[in-house]
């Protein structure tokens, strides 16, 4: 069962990140049933690896859009994309190192970042994005 449901109250109004949201969603949840299903560190371990690429892609992506706009907040938003960037490499080190129940506070952890994220930054981002 799916720990995170999409609404569309994460809807930022760009096609684009709308669709790159989604799919973080998904490899949320992802990661959150190979957890739940027990399905082996092995299994867990990639999905969070899969997790990570995807979030590094997307910001990379969202990051060239502020860039190409010249948005005013981009330093600020970019901090917020590195800290998770190293706050998820810092929980994918203590996964692999097998602290136990780990997977619960980071499928938490995810779920609660990209909801705040979403409806705070990416929000304003998507707001000047469609001004220009």
């Amino acid at each position: 069962m799916d720990a995170f449901s999409w609404s569309d109250d994460f809807l930022v109004g760009n096609q684009i990140i709308d669709t790159e949201h989604k799919k973080l969603v998904k490899l949320v949840n992802d990661f959150h049933n190979a957890m739940e299903q027990g399905r082996g560190n092995d299994v867990i371990g990639k999905v969070l690896n899969n997790l990570v690429i995807y979030t590094k892609e997307h910001f990379k992506h969202e990051e060239a859009e502020m860039q190409r706009i010249k948005y005013p907040k981009y330093l600020m938003h970019k901090l917020e994309h590195d800290k998770l960037i190293a706050d998820v490499a810092q929980l994918q080190s203590s996964f692999t190192s097998g602290k136990s129940m780990l997977t619960i506070k980071i499928s938490k952890f995810l779920q609660d970042w990209l909801v705040t994220h979403i409806m705070q930054s990416d929000k304003l981002l998507a707001a000047a994005l469609r001004q220009n």
